[in-house]
Order: C-alpha cells, then structure tokens, then sequence
C-alpha cells in the first residue's frame, strides 16, 4: 500500500521560510493578532489518499509565517463536522494541521479564520475515493501509458475558469529522476500541442521526465492525483474582511509502481 507524501514545505508558494527576527517589533509580527485581516495570505491544502485526509492551513503576515494570537482561531470542518487542529512548529513555519479517516465519497473541506465576529471562508471540493484501473508495469523512457480511474469523474460537474477545474496529475518518485521526483499533467491522449486536454483516459508521457545522465531502468512510484483548487476566500463577518492573497489546493491520490526501461 502506497500513502502519499505530504511536503510542508512545498504546500503553496507562499510556504517560504521567514527571515529571523531580532527586536519586539518584529516578534510581533511573528503572531496574527498583529496584523490586520487584509494583510493576511493564507495558504491551505487539503489531501487524501485510501486512508487519511490531512488538512493544512498557515496564515503568512508581513514577515512571514504567523501563530494565532489574541483570539484568533481556525476551524477546520469536513463534511461539515467539526474536526479538531494542532498547531505544529517546525523552524519558522507554522502550520494548523487536521488529520481524519478520509471519507470514501466526494467531500467538501471548510478552513474558517475566526476573528471575534469576522470569518474568512476557503472551501474546496475533494473528489472520492477511486481504483486505478489496469495500470501499467512497465514504461519505456519517452513512451506513454494510459492513465484511467474507477469511477471516473462526471467533469461536467467541475467547472473551472479554463476548463474542468478538475485535473490529473501524477507525482513520479525515484533514484533516476533527477531531482528525486517529479510532478506532470496528465493530458488526456491526442490533446493539442501546448494544451491538457482533461477526457478518461489519461495519459502519462514520461518523455516529460528528466533523468539522471546515464540512468538505465529503473522503478519509480507513481502518485496519480484528482486535483482541484478551493473556491475563492469569502468574508462573512458584518465587515465582510478578506485576506490579501492566497490558495487552497488538493486533491486525492493513488499510487502504483512503474519500472521505466531502456
């Protein structure tokens, strides 16, 4: 059984290490309740594999990251029940992290900053539990595989600005690829040149993979992510307060394993 990685670290580009502080005045901008609502990025991502659903929130202030203060909470709701969150501190990051049994079916997440009688909402839509049907063994470098799901998405009923708002990808793991791992579209087969066409079958193009120099076969882990982007930030206090920027990404995955041959 494969379970996915979940890197911290790379959440969202705004996940950027904080330069170290040196006086009071800059200590507070280590906390939320420093900052005004609008001065907030929030960064949130929400994963889930055959077992678990982690939910990552981090709220980035003037300097970087921030720990909740004064009053200032997170309420994390899946499905819309209340699921509780821990405060995790790892160098100058700072992340409020929920993690549950992942629910089989389709599921809505729910990431709310409370402050007083102001709420920011994120949502996001994460897509069920799904098989990975016949998936291949073995790939040849620079061939393609066919990429297909049980059950597949209805992706009339994921509409995005540019498309279906919901996407394939896969995440590929190994000692021959150059950087450890690397994550490609996956394009339904016959997309035109410079666009990922999303239609069932997907196709997995590892001409798009880049090597180590001289690497011969080898196996590689798989990830094949549904990915989706969360709806936009909503205030919903009586000011209607909204933060300054941000995302909230996720998706569900399945892993299988690929010997990539010569």
């Amino acid at each position: 059984m494969h379970h996915a990685r979940w890197c911290l670290l790379g959440l969202l580009p705004l996940l950027v290490s904080a330069p170290a502080c040196s006086n009071d005045s800059e200590d507070d901008d280590k906390f939320s309740e420093s900052h005004q609502v609008s001065e907030l990025n929030a960064s949130y991502g929400a994963f889930a594999d055959d077992g678990r659903l982690r939910i990552f929130a981090a709220l980035l202030g003037r300097k970087g990251f921030v720990r909740l203060r004064g009053g200032d909470t997170i309420e994390i709701d899946v499905d819309g029940q209340r699921t509780p969150n821990t405060e995790r501190l790892l160098d100058d990051r700072v992340h409020y992290i929920a993690d549950v049994p992942a629910p089989r079916g389709e599921t809505e997440v729910t990431v709310t900053f409370v402050r007083g009688v102001e709420r920011v909402v994120g949502k996001i839509r994460i897509y069920s539990a799904f098989d990975l049907k016949a998936p291949p063994t073995s790939l040849k470098k620079g061939a393609s595989a066919e990429i297909d799901v049980d059950p597949r998405p209805d992706l009339s009923k994921w509409p995005g600005f540019f498309g279906p708002g919901l996407v394939g990808k896969a995440e590929l793991i190994g000692e021959c690829i150059e950087t450890g791992s690397q994550l490609v579209d996956l394009c339904a087969r016959g997309s035109e040149a410079g666009k990922c066409t999303q239609a069932y079958p997907l196709s997995l193009d590892s001409s798009k993979l880049i090597l180590r120099p001289g690497t011969s076969s080898c196996n590689v882990a798989v990830h094949v992510r549904l990915a989706a982007g969360g709806s936009p930030f909503e205030g919903t206090g009586p000011a209607k307060e909204t933060f300054k920027g941000g995302g909230f990404e996720g998706y569900r995955v399945r892993a299988f394993d690929l010997e990539l041959t010569d």
